[in-house]
């Protein structure tokens, strides 16, 4: 029975010195709301005697340089029509995220008072899976058709590193994406180390609209390129430093290690095992790092650091 009581004390103390995670705040007392007009349904497959009224009722979808022509015959066109029932099928009565969407919008409003959750417009993104999510001041363009399951035929012929990411649950990932984008500044000195302290501070923004959502979905990993991430993290940074690219300039190390890609390129026959954008992760755990290390920093003063000054007081060593 002691030995029991013992189990039992020790355990406790380890669950009570297991440290806070600084970006899980309370954000109940905060109001948001998640306002979504599906246009989608609205336009698709409606009579075409009813565009004027459309137009009217969403005249910033319209730009006046597109005929009336066109517009009718994309209400009509049958592989909108097939795409539309599809897209129905995903999302038939709501997005099934829009829980996750009001944390979202509450914890921007809790470190950026002054922003102020957009009205969400579904539409599709005629067959550029590229776009998913615009964001302006009072607006967000939702583009579903990019959401429907990353086993759907429907994106047949498309690379499973970008399908990937192309189910419901990186809309919450992809707007906290967007609003990150708007609010940390790009650097001006466009050296390695810059651009990997920039993508690591989009990343900790993102983790902090998003605190409970898992850093691989942060990144669009799946569980087998996330693992090879964490498990050569050291091996990649003693690869950035011995071939001293912290402070290079080249253009192509984008390419390389931050881009989206199926893998990075090391140019070593192991390079398809590996990671795509891994100069994203390794910003991410430099930033992080420095935020654990730097606790009287806030968030909105850690965006305005400069990269050198991060990295100096992270004492990043995986």
């Amino acid at each position: 029975m002691k030995h029991i009581w013992k189990i039992l004390f020790f355990s406790l103390i380890l669950f009570s010195c297991k440290e806070k995670n600084p970006l899980d705040i309370d954000v109940s007392k905060i109001d948001a709301e998640a306002k979504i007009i599906r246009f989608d349904t609205i336009f698709y497959g409606n009579n075409p005697e009813n565009l004027p009224r459309i137009k009217k009722q969403f005249p910033y979808l319209f730009p006046s340089s597109i005929p009336d022509s066109l517009w009718r015959k994309k209400m009509t066109d049958s592989l909108f029509i097939d795409l539309k029932n599809e897209v129905n099928r995903i999302f038939p009565d709501s997005l099934g995220v829009e829980n996750e969407l009001i944390n979202l919008f509450k914890h921007v409003k809790y470190y950026f008072p002054k922003r102020n959750e957009p009205v969400i417009i579904t539409i599709y993104s005629d067959w550029d899976y590229l776009k998913k999510v615009y964001l302006s001041d009072s607006l967000a363009f939702l583009f579903l058709d990019n959401y429907l399951g990353k086993d759907n035929p429907v994106y047949d012929g498309i690379p499973i590193y970008i399908r990937q990411t192309m189910r419901k649950e990186y809309i919450p990932v992809d707007f906290a994406a967007r609003f990150a984008e708007q609010i940390v500044p790009y650097p001006s000195t466009k050296d390695f180390l810059h651009k990997l302290i920039y993508h690591g501070k989009l990343l900790y923004l993102q983790k902090a609209f998003l605190p409970q959502t898992h850093d691989s979905l942060l990144l669009g990993y799946s569980a087998k390129k996330w693992k090879w991430a964490v498990d050569n993290e050291k091996y990649v940074w003693l690869y950035f430093l011995d071939q001293n690219l912290l402070f290079d300039t080249d253009k192509n190390l984008d390419k390389r290690f931050l881009d989206p890609a199926p893998f990075s390129k090391f140019y070593s026959e192991a390079d398809r095992e590996s990671a795509g954008m891994i100069g994203r992760y390794i910003g991410y755990q430099i930033v992080k790092t420095y935020a654990k290390r730097n606790k009287n920093v806030d968030l909105k003063q850690l965006i305005q650091l400069d990269a050198q000054t991060i990295f100096n007081r992270s004492k990043y060593k995986p």
